[in-house]
């Protein structure tokens, strides 16, 4: 290995010998492991990943490996405890003893303080007993409640419900659970801790 001056003829001449025209634009990685063979020079590795990203061939030709993402839009931090409120039902489990199958999770976005009831079917009747006895009459009445489009959620008893109470309902997107994100992640832990069982 030759210790070697990082001009830009000298690099060119090294990195687009004719070996065939299928590595001439093989990206950074390969690039710079055919290259440091002959020689290595300090900042080496920043000097190719620059020269590849200059490479227009390159970056007409090659797709990006990772999705682009929108613009992150979080929902506005609440003001107070139990003003806006994650819901959702953890997919239907074996039968317990008792008949129970699904069980409903709450979690306040604030503090991330969650509860959890089960249910024996996830009716709309039942979610909405349980957000009228667990939620509205322990806790007051939220402010707004996010939850999936799940059809015991955008039944016409539940939205009737949250009209009376004055909750605004609020809905992710489909196929994006990440837009109720704390309550999901709650379901992760509690599907850790009941798989246990």
């Amino acid at each position: 290995m030759v210790a070697c001056n990082p001009s830009p003829s000298t690099f060119r001449r090294v990195c687009l010998l004719p070996r065939g025209s299928a590595m001439r634009h093989a990206g950074v990685e390969k690039t710079y492991d055919r290259l440091r063979i002959p020689c290595y020079w300090r900042g080496m590795y920043r000097f190719v990943w620059q020269y590849v990203r200059s490479c227009s061939t390159c970056q007409h030709c090659k797709s990006s490996p990772h999705m682009t993402t929108g613009q992150l839009q979080p929902l506005p931090c609440p003001s107070r405890p139990f003003d806006s409120i994650g819901i959702d039902l953890y997919s239907p489990l074996p039968y317990t003893p008792s008949g129970n199958r699904w069980v409903i999770v709450v979690v306040d976005h604030l503090t991330r303080y969650a509860e959890t009831s089960v249910l024996t079917e996830a009716t709309a009747c039942e979610v909405g007993l349980f957000i009228l006895r667990n939620l509205v009459l322990r806790h007051g009445a939220p402010h707004e409640l996010l939850s999936d489009c799940g059809r015991s959620f955008l039944s016409e008893a539940v939205g009737a419900l949250l009209r009376e109470c004055n909750i605004v309902h609020r809905t992710t997107t489909a196929y994006h659970p990440q837009t109720n994100g704390i309550t999901e992640r709650f379901n992760r832990t509690l599907g850790d801790m009941l798989s246990m069982y």
